[in-house]
């Protein structure tokens, strides 16, 4: 996936690592800091921050060697609920005498891009075979309605027709059994450990989600730094809804997303478009399985969504006027751990 135009570049804070010979921290940078709770934990070197029976930890994913000499170091930071961080670090010229310096740099942003880049890549390519398979399922469907059709204006071909009609209804059951029992499968495949998301991270997430003819901006309003999303929420929740107003808006036009936490423990997602809208019939079936406006498609993505939604214990609204538009409005819950963090 490229990343749109008009897409904020996600940010690479940067800040210089100190450490005594006795690997002490003397200087680290403020993300560096909070990522690891250095103030409210204690943490006597460098060293502990790598134990994993206590949170959040450090441990290292890759050491690279540049050909100029140089060698680079990128590790993650494992969090409470499961939070991730990914930093990487190179020496650099200490200036305090009998200490080493290293200059670390946030990647958090950049990887978090790539990680939804491919989950929206796998989407496509499980969308494509659902679409497939609800095409073979039309095609044997048209065949039984031909020869039903046929054998409502000519009775006497039944004896004829009959062997003709049983073999297209053995085909159609087992193409709808294809479709329904592939679903299921492809939905198996986005089962993973559900990591928690910082919902202060979504804005630079969610803008990369737009298209070469449809801009989407993302706004993240005054959410708490330590306020976590289940990552499948927004997956299998929000980037549906997103996808379904892209599809639904005319090129040139944009999807606007707002994203605010409530005192109750959700977060309040808006999605609008600027599309054609829904009519009342559409909007009654827009749920449905099976049901599309677009030819080619199968029909599950709200359907999906919603039992999504059920499940985290969300809710949404629907507001469509015809010729204006689509706004989704989306209530999902949140688990906020600054409490937690303070008492650590």
């Amino acid at each position: 996936m490229s990343q749109d135009s008009h897409s904020p570049a996600p940010s690479r804070p940067g800040g210089r690592l100190v450490l005594a010979d006795d690997g002490a921290i003397l200087e680290a940078p403020d993300f560096f800091k909070q990522a690891l709770y250095l103030e409210h934990r204690d943490a006597p070197s460098i060293y502990h921050l790598f134990d994993a029976t206590q949170a959040p930890f450090l441990s290292v994913t890759r050491i690279f060697r540049h050909p100029y000499g140089a060698t680079e170091t990128h590790v993650k930071v494992e969090g409470l609920f499961g939070t991730r961080r990914s930093f990487r670090y190179w020496q650099v010229d200490a200036y305090m005498p009998g200490s080493v310096a290293f200059y670390v740099v946030d990647e958090t942003a950049i990887t978090q891009t790539h990680d939804w880049d491919y989950r929206r890549l796998r989407r496509e390519i499980l969308k494509d075979v659902q679409n497939s398979l609800s095409a073979h399922f039309k095609n044997r469907l048209a065949t039984v309605q031909l020869l039903a059709e046929t054998l409502r204006d000519a009775p006497q071909l039944v004896e004829q027709s009959a062997p003709r009609m049983l073999a297209a209804v053995d085909e159609l059951k087992s193409a709808l059994n294809r479709v329904l029992t592939g679903i299921p499968d492809v939905q198996a495949h986005t089962d993973y450990k559900d990591q928690p998301v910082r919902l202060a991270d979504l804005e630079a997430v969610i803008s990369t989600w737009g298209s070469r003819e449809v801009e989407v901006r993302c706004e993240v309003r005054e959410v708490d730094m330590g306020t976590l999303i289940a990552a499948s929420s927004i997956e299998r929740v929000v980037l549906p809804v997103v996808e379904n107003a892209i599809d639904a808006s005319r090129p040139g036009k944009k999807v606007e997303i707002t994203i605010e936490e409530l005192d109750e423990g959700f977060a309040h997602i808006v999605v609008q478009d600027y599309g054609e809208g829904m009519n009342e019939r559409v909007r009654k079936r827009a749920e449905d399985p099976f049901f599309t406006t677009r030819p080619g498609h199968l029909g599950m993505g709200l359907a999906h969504a919603r039992e999504a939604l059920r499940d985290a214990g969300g809710q949404w609204r629907f507001e469509t006027e015809p010729r204006k538009g689509t706004r989704v409005t989306l209530l999902l819950p949140v688990t906020t751990t600054s409490q937690l963090f303070r008492s650590y």
